[in-house]
């Protein structure tokens, strides 16, 4: 296992100078490979896009057929090894998005109710929260205005309502705000994103996610992300703090060397984990196929564990509403 790991660091180091002066192609599969999946990519994707528009329709105006749609289905198999366990998990979340329903009311069908604000960078987040993964008792239907208003002049503000599914069926409302500052002078900018939803069952949930940013160079930019979440079912706020640099490689290769705290507000530590992660990305094939090396050195603070390694490998396949426009 940690030969695998110290394996995946190299690798992630080795295509971090193959990369930066790589010429940019548009895939990298191989041409047979390509012709097998670009119709499957494609039907599935109209599939998506007719089926979130037929519905808009339906319930609002024939401006469906035009407008931006933001519906979307992404399907991600994760193999994750650490020492004592190795997982292959498959993860399948989507969003119908209704814009025309009731002028600026949405009407939106998600499988992750309760998703976190920023997938990305919360690997240890995860970890403590007990994992993310599809379950059709997560799901809702819901109705969701928000405000028009640039985020850089005013706040952007969103309420929602609609019923979790599950047995009970548990309804829910949502309040949203995000805002986002910017300095010229300094280049720092400041993004802040949270959301409060009360649920009949669950009872209260509290998100909020600040983003501190600034570019170093053209390719490179510092991030400092604060993630803090409140459920009241499971009675304590878990919270992370991820310190990153961030390099852009090419048009198509992104890489991250991330410090990362995670913590609980019960146990035996208020810490729980230090991360050192190293996180690369790259786009296969046209942007709708990416593949992710992610390893990582973890620091547990609790049950005499001692310090282990980790790696992710993840192939993930995006289905987006505009794939048509975009190409």
């Amino acid at each position: 296992m940690n030969k695998r790991c110290a394996l995946a660091f190299g690798i992630v180091l080795l295509f971090s100078g193959a990369h930066a002066n790589a010429e940019s192609t548009e895939s990298d599969l191989p041409v047979w490979l390509q012709e097998k999946f670009e119709p499957v990519h494609y039907d599935l994707t109209r599939f998506v896009d007719n089926t979130a528009r037929n519905l808009d329709q339906f319930f609002g105006t024939e401006d469906s057929l035009f407008v931006e749609n933001q519906s979307f289905l992404r399907v991600a198999l994760d193999q994750r090894l650490q020492p004592g366990e190795s997982k292959l998990d498959p993860s399948v979340r989507f969003r119908v998005d209704l814009p025309t329903t009731k002028k600026r009311l949405r009407l939106i069908i998600e499988s992750d109710i309760e998703e976190p604000l920023g997938r990305l960078t919360e690997q240890g987040v995860r970890e403590v929260r007990g994992g993310e993964r599809f379950d059709t008792n997560n799901s809702a239907v819901g109705l969701e205005q928000r405000s028009s208003k640039d985020p850089t002049q005013a706040w952007v503000q969103g309420l929602g309502l609609g019923v979790k599914f599950g047995s009970p069926l548990d309804p829910y409302v949502r309040y949203s705000a995000a805002r986002q500052w910017n300095f010229s002078e300094s280049k720092w900018q400041i993004n802040s994103l949270s959301r409060v939803t009360q649920f009949n069952q669950r009872g209260l949930q509290v998100r909020t996610n600040f983003d501190v940013n600034k570019p170093l160079e053209q390719d490179l930019s510092l991030r400092f992300q604060t993630y803090v979440e409140y459920e009241e079912m499971r009675g304590s706020v878990v919270f992370s703090q991820t310190a990153e640099i961030n390099r852009i490689l090419d048009s198509r290769t992104a890489l991250r060397y991330a410090l990362i705290v995670v913590g609980e507000d019960r146990g035996e530590n208020t810490i729980k984990d230090y991360v050192l992660q190293a996180y690369y990305r790259r786009d296969i094939h046209k942007n709708i196929l990416f593949v992710d090396i992610i390893p990582e050195v973890h620091f547990p603070t609790e049950g005499g564990r001692d310090p282990y390694l980790a790696l992710t490998l993840r192939l993930e396949a995006f289905f987006r509403g505009n794939f048509g426009r975009a190409l």
